[in-house]
């Protein structure tokens, strides 16, 4: 157990207006400006023998290749081991269009919707800002915490023909606690403040174009505000996005309620962390978990889209009763039907490009980060968990504070409950992995706890 050491440092992501952005496929226009500024933040701790880093990105997702290429170009240059970096994107939806999963290559061109330039330079960005972080190291303490809120609202809804509406369930299972770490100097100003909650950055909607963090940074910026210290020395806030796939806000629509929102969850940390005993010791544990998920099957349905095209066809093709209602009718029957046959094909033709899958033993290959910090974990999970899943994860009883870090170091997309996959709705539709695919990496995460715990308690006597 050493002394504990960190340092925090932020890279402003700077994207080009005029792009494209993610998050939204109804969504009309390409970026007009930028309402608060995208970024990486990073944190790396230390105990005197190990380290390792955490690093916050104001995107979307970040994919595997390119986070590992980001670890591997921050090993290279300082002495960080690749394999103890967690790269996690807060998942904002007001965020640019870019490629996930690769970064450009130099002979790539595309269209005005993305800037390949920006692109390349994006993993560069990132380890600056890690590796500024491992440069400002200094003696620290941690306090860890919780505190109520509940902006979060389970989105999943049983209609009564049975099927599944995206829409707000207040019934439904959602989390009404922020996990806060509180990162300081022995004169007690706050190097860092890390807060995890899971809730979709979709307070803003289809019609933003406008770059932002979306609620979460309106929370960073309270935190900041909050916690200058009176010689000018800056706190760093970051966000990790949790287990966030069936829960978006209670309240969605303006930048005047992911505002509120914001300032409300900052309140919450800041009154639980004030109360949190310090911490100036620990053993730190970082372990890289590789992942072969199944990949979900649609055979099935993809036949049954390509029968009902066919049906609506030929229901069109035999129409005789002139230009009414009925043929109007009929063609939305057959532009519905080829829609949901394009969405079918499009995903698996995503599995057969991409170089995660194996399409011989139907599997995709990822993988999940687990940190330890004496009675802290934090889990980053490469996808959007189901919220029953996080809490499962939570409710741990090796580690008194959990974080469960969502869109960490991969997207494989959603991980719902198997129950969801018997109900249906948006989630199970656009999901890559098979039923259980959440579960197994809630069991794999528990039983790394179970180790690493077990090992420390065996180093300590």
């Amino acid at each position: 157990m050493g002394r504990i050491l960190a340092g925090a440092a932020r890279r402003k992501l700077e994207p080009p207006i005029g792009l494209a952005m993610m998050g939204y496929g109804g969504r009309v226009g390409n970026s007009a400006g930028v309402h608060d500024e995208l970024a990486v933040q990073a944190l790396v701790l230390g105990d005197g023998r190990r380290k390792l880093a955490i690093a916050s990105v104001d995107l979307l997702a970040v994919g595997k290749r390119i986070c590992d290429a980001i670890a591997a170009e921050v090993a290279a240059r300082c002495d960080l081991p690749a394999d103890a970096i967690m790269i996690c994107a807060t998942h904002t939806h007001s965020a640019p269009l870019f490629n996930i999963h690769a970064t450009p290559r130099p002979d790539a061109k595309l269209g005005g919707d993305r800037d390949l330039a920006w692109e390349r330079a994006l993993p560069g960005t990132i380890a600056d800002a890690i590796v500024a972080a491992n440069d400002s190291l200094e003696p620290a303490q941690i306090r860890a915490a919780r505190g109520r809120f509940t902006l979060g609202a389970h989105r999943r809804v049983q209609r009564p023909d049975g099927s599944i509406q995206l829409a707000a369930n207040y019934a439904g299972v959602a989390d009404a606690e922020v996990n806060a770490l509180g990162i300081y100097r022995p004169d007690e100003s706050a190097i860092a403040v890390v807060m995890n909650y899971p809730c979709h950055g979709v307070v803003l909607c289809e019609d933003n174009l406008l770059y932002s963090r979306d609620w979460p940074g309106f929370a960073q910026d309270e935190i900041e505000r909050a916690m200058r210290a009176p010689n000018g020395r800056a706190t760093i806030a970051m966000f990790l996005q949790g287990a966030t796939g069936n829960i978006d806000p209670r309240s969605r629509g303006s930048f005047a309620a992911a505002a509120e929102e914001g300032a409300t969850m900052a309140r919450a940390v800041l009154d639980a962390l004030a109360g949190a005993p310090p911490v100036e010791t620990a053993t730190l544990a970082a372990r890289r978990i590789p992942l072969r998920l199944g990949l979900l099957d649609r055979s099935a349905t993809v036949a049954v889209a390509k029968a009902y095209v066919e049906q609506t066809a030929a229901s069109l093709h035999n129409h005789r009763g002139g230009e009414g209602y009925q043929l109007k009718r009929l063609k939305d029957h057959q532009a519905q039907a080829q829609d949901a046959l394009r969405v079918l094909e499009a995903l698996d033709e995503a599995n057969r490009r991409d170089r995660r899958v194996d399409m011989a033993r139907g599997e995709i290959e990822s993988q999940m980060s687990i940190f330890t910090l004496g009675d802290i974990a934090i889990v980053g999970i490469p996808g959007e968990l189901f919220v029953e899943l996080g809490l499962a994860l939570r409710a741990n009883p090796w580690f008194a504070h959990t974080l469960v870090a969502g869109y960490c170091n991969d997207l494989v997309g959603y991980l719902p409950t198997r129950e969801a996959y018997a109900e249906g709705g948006y989630e199970v539709e656009t999901a890559r992995v098979a039923a259980g695919s959440g579960e197994a990496i809630v069991a794999r995460a528990l039983e790394e706890f179970r180790t690493i715990h077990e090992a420390s308690a065996a180093a300590e006597k």
